[in-house]
């Protein structure tokens, strides 16, 4: 398991209709790239908390780097339907999940469709 501090806050807005992507780099404390060997990545959106639907992003891990990625097509921000909403990333090793961020997502609605 990666040293450092896990759990922080990133807010974002998501553009409907068009692709969203980002990037997380996984470090040791003292700065080193984590290898991520096994590892797998999930995260998902939902309107609130406790809502039964959610949309899942797309989360690659490229295990040698460190790094992941994660994105929608515009296919999938299209089909969101919500304004705002909440989101997190969790990263599994073995057993061991833990939350690397989470957040508030505001959703703004496309005109061109």
């Amino acid at each position: 398991m990666p040293a450092g501090t896990f759990n922080l806050t990133d807010d974002f807005r998501i553009e409907q209709g068009a692709t969203f992507s980002f990037t997380i780099t996984i470090t040791t404390s003292a700065g080193a790239i984590y290898t991520l060997t096994g590892a797998t990545a999930a995260a998902k959106l939902r309107e609130t908390k406790a809502s039964s639907t959610s949309t899942s992003f797309t989360c690659a891990v490229a295990e040698s780097t460190g790094i992941i990625t994660v994105s929608l097509t515009a296919v999938e921000t299209a089909a969101i339907t919500i304004t705002s909403g909440f989101w997190d990333i969790e990263l599994t090793e073995g057993t061991t999940v833990t939350r690397l961020l989470e957040g508030e997502v505001e959703i703004s609605q496309e005109v061109t469709k």
